[in-house]
């Protein structure tokens, strides 16, 4: 029910672009774009009148966590300035039962330091940001029974898993959310346009999914239990830096509940392979994260 409204949202929106076209450069075209506002106020009067009369709510899920084990997944590409205090960081966690570093093609001496803080290392050939999570995801779920997943630019903070956990206990999966500007250190990669650009995105996936609060979707660092997981692995594809996305979606598609929750964001150490503050990319990877909203 929830693609009606994001289409119409979508058929409203390119209506009022035409019609502005329309104007600047007088193609005549005001009956294309009479067709398309109004189809597009119907589908959204549809899916109001659809969610009203099937709506419903589901129960609080409550699992606590007693003794399983937790498996950090830390993605690498050529990290040497920083993966050696991320590996630290988690470690030092108490309930941190292992730490997996994915060596994504490190041409540097990334897996020398991990090693040395006592990471175990595994190889992803596949290059992409989206490649190295979902093999870290696998790996860790081999050896785990809840997986964290986290780069390794020393951007996040091994200390609010406390928080991730707490919250997992109510949830298949809790994802971290970077906007919350009162916990990103003033020096961060996140810039206003990537900030609202992901707020503009998790708000479309919204448009769909009703009862599930969203406000970044490019957000690497989650939790997720290992059922859970196993339930969605087989059916991600995304080797690409649009990963996150994709994972939130076919998490949501497959009913899981999620749950996001504020972190702590710093000025990350060494050089952006990903999106970073680059506007370019940031529209690139943007663009891709709405097809797959429309799609999935």
């Amino acid at each position: 029910m929830g693609k009606l409204l994001l289409y119409g949202m979508h058929f409203i929106a390119i209506a009022f672009a035409l019609r502005i076209i329309d104007i600047v450069f007088t193609l005549k075209i005001i009956n294309i774009c009479s067709i398309l506002f109004y189809s597009g106020v119907v589908l959204v009067l549809l899916n109001f009148i659809f969610s009203l009369m099937f709506r419903y709510k589901r129960a609080i899920m409550v699992k606590p966590l007693k003794d399983e084990k937790i498996c950090v997944a830390v993605t690498a590409y050529n990290d040497e300035l920083s993966i050696g205090g991320a590996v630290k960081d988690f470690r030092q966690i108490p309930f941190v039962n292992e730490v997996i570093v994915v060596d994504n093609n490190c041409k540097d001496r990334t897996i020398e330091f991990a090693k040395k803080e006592g990471a175990n290392i595994v190889v992803e050939e596949v290059q992409g940001y989206g490649a190295a999570c979902m093999r870290g995801l696998k790996e860790a779920s081999k050896r785990g029974d809840i997986i964290v997943l986290v780069e390794g630019d020393g951007t996040f903070s091994a200390r609010d898993l406390n928080k991730f956990v707490s919250y997992l206990e109510n949830a298949d999966m809790v994802v971290g959310t970077r906007t919350t500007r009162e916990l990103s250190s003033a020096d961060c990669q996140m810039s206003w346009f990537i900030q609202y650009g992901n707020i503009f995105m998790a708000k479309l996936i919204q448009l769909v999914y009703f009862d599930t609060r969203l406000t970044d979707i490019g957000c690497t660092y989650r939790i997720i239990r290992k059922e859970a997981l196993d339930k969605i692995i087989g059916q991600l594809k995304v080797t690409s830096n649009h990963f996150s996305c994709e994972m939130i979606l076919i998490a949501l598609k497959n009913k899981l509940k999620i749950i996001e929750i504020p972190i702590t964001f710093r000025k990350r150490i060494g050089e952006s392979k990903g999106v970073g503050g680059n506007m370019w990319r940031g529209l690139k990877t943007g663009f891709r994260m709405w097809w797959l909203i429309l799609r999935i």
